[in-house]
């Protein structure tokens, strides 16, 4: 992901985050990479349920949930140049 979001010159710092913890997260630079990318998104379609199911794993319910409500709150789209 991070050699393509250089190839594609994806800056995920230029997102509006409110939490500092959160500035240049691969969240925003996945979210970019899917709008830009037709080899992020064949590469995605062949590993990405397997790799989120592995990640989900990992988590109990809670902490699954607490993450997805934290991102959440936590993106704002970028701004428009």
């Amino acid at each position: 992901m991070r050699f393509l979001a250089l190839w594609h010159r994806i800056d995920a710092r230029r997102w509006i985050v409110t939490e500092i913890s959160c500035e240049g997260c691969i969240r925003f630079i996945k979210t970019e990479l899917e709008q830009r990318s037709p080899t992020f998104r064949w590469l995605n379609g062949l590993i990405g349920k397997r790799f989120t199911a592995l990640r989900d794993s990992r988590l109990t319910a809670k902490e699954l949930a607490e993450a997805k409500r934290f991102a959440a709150e936590a993106m704002t789209p970028p701004e428009v140049a």
